[in-house]
């Protein structure tokens, strides 16, 4: 008897200390479930496929209050440029992934993305290789272009007519060196449908490829960059291999001139224009610590030699910032 009652006792207070622990998990997890999120995320995911939805990024809805006084900096940079003449209008789009923070000023205007759109050329072609194995080594032939290669102000290494590269080759001149030669030939040869693909499978539209005004917004552009880093639309080899070409840029008069000699950055940049007004823009992910960023800049003016400056300027007001926190 004096067990049966110990035994129903101890079975009685489980119960009603069990009953009290689940009442208050229910009131906490209610209380979570009414409280809403700081800042939920936005999923960019490619469509097409039947069974998988393959997530390429995964951004914060609202942009980060932290990083408000660097947004006030940067515009107030652009308006002291506006007010001189040097700039007609600038975008620019940060995005850290360390904790996907990011800010974007003048998100809507658009933009002639010139040289830029080699990189959506060099993500085309290493899909293309993953669809068949070699591409990259096979070897096309150089003549001289029998229709006009648009001029480039900021030059480097060129093709040397009537000798053959390989793709690999094509690729590193094309990134690397901005060649317009390499990109007329590649441009010959790539997958019109896959080019196109790539596009909608960021949720950009796609261009028409004849159009002369075909432009972009500065967060679409970012997709490019943020896909590559993240290795979410192509293997990882092919990402690394991606970002090791964007290292090899040998352009330094805009950011690598905003950062300290040294610094690790896979970038690309971009001129286009017409008579009256000129385009310069660059994208990169910059290696800060264990904080690396992407910051792309787009910019509008009436003459080019003189809008390298103001991608320095804000590439060193976002790299003072993006440090301090890098450095916690």
């Amino acid at each position: 008897m004096v067990t049966g009652l110990v035994c129903s006792g101890l079975t009685y207070f489980y119960c009603k200390q069990n009953f009290k622990a689940k009442a208050e998990n229910n009131n906490s997890l209610s209380n979570l479930e009414a409280a809403p999120l700081e800042n939920e995320f936005r999923e960019n995911r490619t469509n097409g496929y039947e069974y998988v939805k393959p997530l390429l990024s995964n951004d914060k809805k609202e942009e980060s209050t932290s990083l408000a006084n660097l947004k006030t900096a940067i515009n107030n940079l652009i308006e002291e440029n506006k007010k001189s003449g040097v700039l007609i209008s600038a975008s620019v789009y940060l995005h850290v992934f360390k904790n996907e923070d990011w800010i974007c000023l003048n998100d809507t205007e658009t933009y002639l993305p010139g040289s830029l759109i080699k990189v959506a050329g060099l993500l085309t072609y290493l899909r293309m290789e993953e669809a068949h194995p070699g591409l990259l080594d096979k070897k096309l032939l150089f003549d001289s272009p029998t229709e006009k290669i648009p001029d480039q102000t900021f030059k480097s290494k060129q093709l040397i007519s009537g000798k053959s590269y390989t793709v690999r080759e094509l690729l590193k001149y094309m990134i690397a060196y901005s060649d317009n030669d390499a990109t007329y030939l590649l441009n010959k040869s790539v997958d019109i449908k896959m080019f196109e693909k790539l596009f909608t499978d960021l949720n950009i539209p796609a261009p028409e490829l004849k159009a002369y005004d075909f432009k972009m917004k500065v967060k679409d552009y970012s997709l490019f960059l943020k896909v590559i880093y993240n290795s979410s639309y192509l293997s990882l080899d092919h990402s690394e291999f991606a970002a090791e070409l964007l290292s090899q840029c040998d352009f330094t008069e805009g950011m690598v001139k905003g950062l300290p000699k040294g610094t690790k950055i896979a970038h690309k940049f971009g001129e286009m224009g017409d008579a009256t007004t000129r385009q310069l823009h660059e994208s990169g992910i910059i290696y800060v610590n264990n904080t690396p960023y992407l910051l792309t800049i787009m910019l509008k003016g009436y003459d080019i030699t003189k809008l390298p400056p103001v991608l320095s300027g804000i590439t060193k007001l976002t790299y003072e910032e993006i440090s301090k926190t890098a450095a916690l």
